[in-house]
């Protein structure tokens, strides 16, 4: 599998035991879905995994592939990931921050403010980081009335941007 099509949804922290269990840290905001995965990727091979639960803020998962102790000591700091097919569906409206990242911006009047190079996430609502070459950054909070139209297929998001901004 091409590595650009996997998705990071975990990260291996360190072996758990003698029998090759792996301590995971989520990556996701379903971290539930470790619980009935069957298999995932690491290091782009795909892993089969036989048993997963919740220890405090981690996963422990058993994988076939992995027997023992000492091939889960090799597994340390890599990622879990997963095909964009295998990605939890999002209702109407949500997006996933990486199909986010890269979108041209336009304004009502369709000048370009620049290109979406990251998505703060302060609380109340999600921040986009706009930028353009030769200008300082924007930020354009993620409120109905900034944000009127995203659609990832067409590269492109619609803003209406403050009047402070």
């Amino acid at each position: 599998m091409n590595q650009n099509e996997l998705i990071t949804i975990g990260v291996i922290v360190a072996p758990h035991g003698v029998r090759g269990d792996l301590r995971i840290m989520p990556t996701t905001d379903f971290p539930d879905r470790f619980l009935t995965m069957e298999d995932c990727y690491i290091d782009g091979k795909q892993y089969h995994i036989t048993s997963a639960r919740y220890h405090k803020q981690f996963i422990l998962a058993t994988f076939k592939e992995i027997p023992d102790r000492n091939a889960a000591e090799l597994m340390g700091r890599k990622e879990i990931q997963v095909s964009r097919e295998d990605l939890v569906e999002l209702p109407e409206g949500r997006y996933y921050i990486f199909d986010i990242i890269g979108l041209t911006v336009f304004d009502t009047e369709g000048v370009e403010l620049g290109k979406v190079s990251d998505v703060l996430q302060p609380g109340a609502n999600d921040v986009y980081v706009v930028q353009k070459e030769g200008e300082p950054d924007l930020l354009l909070p993620v409120l109905d009335d900034v944000i009127l139209e995203i659609d990832v297929p067409g590269g492109k998001i619609i803003a209406n941007p403050p009047e402070w901004i």
